[in-house]
């Protein structure tokens, strides 16, 4: 058995359009909070707090409800479109919020966003294991992460390329590239892959019969106490590294501006660095 690494690759343009909003927003948000409406470092940190605190009720909620859709474009499709629709247009608002210096529709605007990104996250991410045989979402999920890596850098290369070095920038055009780059990814996605022609194949393999024979019995499981040990770690762990690297993200363009003296985007290729060699440690991985 082999992974589909064509179809693997398209799935996973919906993790790469998540990932270069995301990308954008940890860089550029605090710079126009604190450079453009002047608010200081607690109240900066508490705004980008705001995206986690949504994740933890919107992730959950529609990662199980998407679960039980079924449409006729499947299960997670919709939620994607929806969503990246959605977050397009109120993205673009954001430079132009900038650019007038208008909180309240800077707010709105990034709220709206923050609210549809949570909708389509999970099942964007969902989107994978529902499409691939379990023997092979290891490799899959490299490739996801891998997709994932790359939305990064081409945002990391519109910021480089696109913000000028002024000391008040206007991000319109960078905002718009991502934006752009959100719909092109996703619209390959939607001509590239049938969800629910590819689930129907799917449950007619031999692995998702033995996945549903084991899923019957999932309710009489009783995880032993080293395994739920084990789980207990995996989840701190995950939570810890989250943590950091949050922490250091949205704080790196602020960083990389007052205290190295770079202008515009220019802060963007030292991340890069660190991108490339997140692509690096997934080849082999997915291979």
């Amino acid at each position: 058995m082999k992974l589909n690494y064509k179809r693997t690759f398209f799935i996973g343009l919906a993790f790469l359009s998540i990932s270069a909003f995301w990308q954008l927003y940890d860089n550029i948000i605090p710079l126009i909070l604190q450079n453009t409406f002047m608010l200081g470092e607690t109240m900066t940190g508490s705004i980008m707090a705001i995206d986690n605190i949504l994740a933890l009720l919107l992730l959950p909620i529609f990662g199980a409800f998407s679960d039980k859709v079924s449409t006729g474009l499947g299960k997670r499709t919709p939620f994607i479109i929806t969503g990246t629709i959605i977050s397009v247009i109120f993205m673009t608002l954001i430079p132009i919020a900038d650019q007038s210096r208008n909180f309240i529709l800077f707010f709105v605007s990034l709220g709206v966003v923050l609210l549809a990104m949570g909708t389509y996250r999970s099942p964007a991410v969902a989107l994978m294991p529902d499409l691939t045989p379990r023997p092979l979402r290891s490799k899959a999920n490299a490739v996801i992460n891998l997709m994932g890596a790359v939305g990064g850098i081409l945002t990391l290369v519109a910021i480089s390329l696109l913000i000028p070095k002024v000391d008040v920038p206007n991000y319109f055009t960078v905002f718009i590239s991502v934006a752009l780059l959100m719909i092109v990814s996703v619209s390959i996605l939607l001509i590239a892959i049938n969800e629910n022609k590819l689930s129907k194949e799917l449950k007619l393999s031999d692995d998702v019969e033995e996945f549903e024979v084991v899923s019957d019995n999932v309710e009489k499981y009783t995880m032993p106490k080293d395994v739920k040990r084990s789980l207990v770690f995996i989840l701190a762990s995950v939570f810890l590294w989250f943590a950091a690297y949050n922490a250091v993200t949205t704080a790196f363009s602020r960083y990389a501006l007052k205290v190295w003296g770079l202008k515009g985007g220019d802060f963007a290729n030292a991340l890069m660095v660190a991108y490339g060699a997140a692509i690096l440690s997934y080849i082999p991985i997915g291979i």
